[in-house]
């Protein structure tokens, strides 16, 4: 059973790191030294970003496990939690029933935070107070928090059930809209600050440095699948915003006011 539990172990802890930004020499590294501790012979791990294959020998028996990713976010807190668990196990600190439960319980508790209203509440003023440090003015501050906050309502909404690029898309099309409703209504200034401020969270500024350095360290596939990863979600928002611009500005503008 231990084989097994281990197994469950490295798979979990493999998978919370990929799905909170992680490149992949981490995920690997991590996943190999969980197995290794457990004391599997001849462990291979392949990671991409979208799935985890393992494959190790212990007591003469071989086993598999192969995790499916579906879901990814940036969250560099639970990649130090994770960390620090798998450092702590290959160390002896604590046990392979500990480390199981304690990278069980981190999964838990990253499921109930990405539907916390904290979150919603911290990104939201994130993204106003980078409006102004970008160059807006206070007066965008409020129509950029409102606009964010719309925006992740529409990301993290079930009830759409798009695919993820089409999901970005809309929040680009959302973004582009109520930036245009608070302008002419007169709640701010810069519809460029607004807009960019209200989609700086969905930029894919990490998942284009983890495709740099998987390139730099030989993970050819990764990186390719990191960068095409990037250039869709950048294009997905621009696209969104551009089509949100033209129907405002070609037909909405002149329907509300």
């Amino acid at each position: 059973m231990s084989g097994y539990q281990a197994m469950k172990f490295a798979s979990r802890a493999g998978e919370l790191l990929l799905r909170n930004g992680a490149e992949t020499s981490r995920v690997e590294d991590t996943i190999t030294r969980i197995c290794t501790q457990a004391g599997f012979s001849d462990t291979d791990v392949l990671v991409f970003p979208t799935g985890i294959f393992i494959n190790g020998i212990i007591n003469g028996k071989i086993l598999t496990k192969v995790r499916r990713i579906h879901t990814r976010d940036t969250n560099l807190t639970i990649i130090s939690r994770v960390n620090d668990i798998s450092r702590k196990y290959a160390s002896g600190k604590i046990s392979l029933e500990e480390g199981l439960k304690k990278v069980s319980d981190l999964r838990l508790d990253t499921s109930a935070e990405r539907e916390s209203l904290w979150i919603l509440l911290a990104g939201a003023l994130a993204s106003g107070a980078a409006t102004v440090l970008l160059g807006g003015s206070w007066s965008d501050f409020v129509p950029a928090l409102i606009a964010t906050a719309l925006v992740r309502i529409v990301i993290g909404a079930a009830a759409f059930n798009l695919a993820y690029l089409l999901q970005l898309y809309a929040a680009g099309l959302f973004a582009g809209l109520i930036g245009n409703l608070f302008i002419n209504w007169g709640f701010g200034v810069h519809l460029d600050k607004i807009i960019v401020g209200a989609l700086l969270p969905l930029v894919p500024g990490v998942a284009l440095t983890n495709a740099v350095r998987d390139f730099i360290t030989g993970d050819l596939l990764s990186g390719t699948l990191r960068l095409v990863e990037a250039l869709l979600v950048a294009a997905a928002l621009a696209g969104g915003v551009g089509f949100a611009l033209a129907l405002y500005g070609g037909y909405l503008k002149n329907l509300i006011f």
